[in-house]
């Protein structure tokens, strides 16, 4: 099932940017990789990349690196830019916090606790599959935080025992 095309306004130019942080890439290939790290979920269209492509080459934060065939990468403003858009990166989650809050309040109770259980089961899926490519370090803050995470399930789980118990 495709998803809707629409990220959230401005993510692109940020997806854009962390791509060619690692890779010169053309606008076709910016398109391509999306849709394939997405599996299929994303593919922004051409009147959304090259003018975005475009305004970031004024900007002066990525620069094209052959003609023809245009290939971008990041220039040093791009490089700073990137670090401190990392820097930042919480107004993005909170943005995409919001945007999920908006959408769980506007429906039922018991579809909200299915897109929550649906939620957290993607992102154990997500986290197992890149696990093996953090570094050690990144591994034990990972193991942290699912400590914390195992407990509140604990806690939910027997809220839930006592309450099949009492009502049911």
């Amino acid at each position: 099932m495709r998803m809707p095309q629409s990220v959230l306004r401005g993510f692109l130019r940020h997806l854009i940017i962390s791509l060619l942080r690692k890779n010169e890439l053309t606008g076709t290939e910016i398109m391509e990789t999306l849709e394939e790290r997405s599996e299929g979920r994303y593919k922004p269209s051409p009147g959304s990349v090259y003018p975005l492509l475009a305004s970031l080459a004024r900007d002066g934060i990525i620069r094209e690196v052959s003609e023809g065939s245009k290939r971008y990468t990041l220039s040093e403003d791009g490089l700073e830019h990137v670090k401190a858009m990392f820097r930042r990166r919480h107004d993005v989650e909170d943005k995409t916090r919001l945007s999920r809050f908006i959408w769980i309040k506007l429906l039922e109770p018991r579809d909200q606790a299915h897109f929550h259980v649906h939620g957290m089961k993607i992102s154990l899926e997500f986290l197992a599959d890149l696990i093996d490519s953090l570094t050690q370090s990144e591994q034990r803050k990972v193991l942290k935080g699912l400590g914390k995470i195992k407990s509140h399930i604990g806690k939910l789980t027997i809220k839930l025992q006592e309450g099949e118990t009492s009502h049911g």
